[in-house]
């Protein structure tokens, strides 16, 4: 009987990773990055992005209200949040805890990027 009370609280957790979205940064992505001054403990990092990643970005926000989504980047995590609304601007914005981290960041967006995978996979 403990099998099933287990099986049933591992599955809510299944269920929700299942519904987070990723989009993939690419170099074909990705305009322009850059590491902005301290706001609040936070140390921005800003994301333009070329006219076909905007397009495709905000044909996967708009198709996507009210989700949580990733934003990827070489495999890691550079964004976590719930889409409340398109984003047609192309403008992407990161918060980091430290000024290190923020430019390790922007080293990558601007240097690092790969080539695929782009988008949604």
């Amino acid at each position: 009987m403990k099998w099933v009370a287990t099986l049933l609280l591992v599955t809510p957790g299944a269920v929700l990773a299942e519904t987070e979205l990723d989009f993939h940064l690419c170099s074909a992505y990705v305009q322009q990055s850059e590491a902005g001054t301290q706001i609040e403990n936070e140390w921005p990092v800003h994301v333009k992005l070329t006219e076909v990643g905007a397009i495709s970005f905000e044909r996967f926000t708009d198709a996507n209200i009210g989700r949580m989504s990733r934003i990827i980047v070489g495999g890691r995590v550079f964004l976590r949040a719930t889409i409340w609304t398109p984003v047609p601007s192309g403008t992407l914005r990161g918060k980091f805890s430290s000024q290190e981290v923020a430019k390790a960041w922007q080293r990558t967006l601007v240097g690092e990027l790969p080539a695929a995978p782009c988008g949604v996979n």
